[in-house]
């Protein structure tokens, strides 16, 4: 009966031991799956934050892109006004185009020295649109401005 007994908690010892290494083994589990859940929700996170750093810079770019259409249509409209008034110079014996045409738009210190230059290069009387009184009223409206921006 001691014999039967010892045999009892032998069987009894490897049950539970089996039972031990079937629960770590569930636990391994079910840590390996917290971890590679861990990951995945790390790796949405960087990917969400990717995504709001892409968006944030679609809508900086649509925005400048809105903002240079505004600016080309500014020009566009400022050069076919000039253009009219270089048509109209041969039966006109006043073409100046006033210097507010010229500098439209321009609102920094940068740009208008940027629109100043790039004038100058268009109507500097040696050039072949040029003209000394379109020149002098660019410089007395490129003086003012400038002034202002001060």
């Amino acid at each position: 009966m001691a014999k039967d007994l010892t045999c009892q908690n032998e069987v009894d010892m490897q049950a539970l031991e089996d039972r031990h290494k079937e629960l770590e083994k569930a636990w391994n589990d079910l840590l390996k799956e917290k971890r590679e859940f861990e990951a995945r929700i790390h790796t949405l996170e960087q990917q969400e934050k990717q995504f709001e750093l892409k968006w944030d810079m679609l809508i900086r770019e649509t925005q400048k892109l809105a903002d240079d259409k505004k600016q080309f249509e500014r020009k566009k409209k400022f050069f076919e006004h000039v253009q009219v008034n270089s048509e109209d110079s041969y039966s006109q014996t006043d073409n100046i185009v006033h210097g507010e045409m010229f500098f439209s738009g321009v609102s920094t210190q940068k740009a208008l020295k940027k629109r100043y230059k790039e004038l100058i290069k268009i109507y500097h009387p040696d050039g072949e649109s040029g003209d000394t009184a379109t020149v002098a009223e660019i410089n007395r409206e490129y003086e003012d401005l400038k002034t202002q921006m001060n």
